[in-house]
């Protein structure tokens, strides 16, 4: 994982010039809430590193290209990665990024980053999606419960909460190794 990060130009803590990690304790209760252990890779990446950030501005090359709605270019970016809670705000916690988006993302799948215009890169958790990462497209939302009701008489199909979520990446460590610097 540290071969990945590097090739990137490395990671910041988001608070302070010191990193802050995800307890291990606080990485069960997490995993306890969901009721699946996280990817092993994911799990080693937020108790070592927590809430950062790159210390470059950073693109990646997708599995399958973003459509050009999302990026001209069929490329995304990443800003910040969630961890724990801060000691000036909690802001950039994973568990509070999870109940934020809880209901507007499919249920199988955890914010785990932000791509700095508040769409969000998104891990499996289980079903088919388990270990792959994804974008979600903020400016895409699918309709409300409600307000899909409402439009079409009938509750909304779980396949709706997709309609505006794209593959990136197999894996969160292929994630990584899908980062690169922004060339200018």
């Amino acid at each position: 994982m540290n071969k990945a990060i590097d090739a990137f130009g490395g990671l910041e803590p988001i608070d302070g010039d010191k990193f802050t990690p995800v307890s291990e304790s606080e990485v069960q209760a997490i995993e306890a809430g969901l009721g699946c252990r996280l990817p092993d890779s994911y799990r080693c990446f937020l108790v070592t590193y927590g809430a950062c950030s790159p210390r470059e501005i950073v693109i990646y090359d997708p599995a399958k290209r973003l459509p050009s709605e999302i990026s001209t270019s069929g490329k995304g970016n990443i800003a910040i990665f969630y961890g724990t809670k801060s000691d000036v705000d909690d802001a950039y916690s994973l568990q509070r990024r999870m109940h934020y988006f809880s209901g507007r993302i499919p249920a199988n799948l955890i914010p785990i980053a932000d791509n700095g215009g508040g769409s969000q890169i998104l891990l499996g958790i289980s079903g088919k999606e388990a270990g792959k990462v994804y974008l979600w497209d903020l400016n895409n939302e699918p309709l409300d419960e409600e307000d899909y009701m409402e439009d079409y008489g009938e509750p909304r199909p779980p396949e709706a909460m997709f309609e505006n979520v794209h593959l990136i990446a197999e894996s969160f460590e292929d994630l990584l190794r899908r980062l690169e610097v922004k060339a200018d």
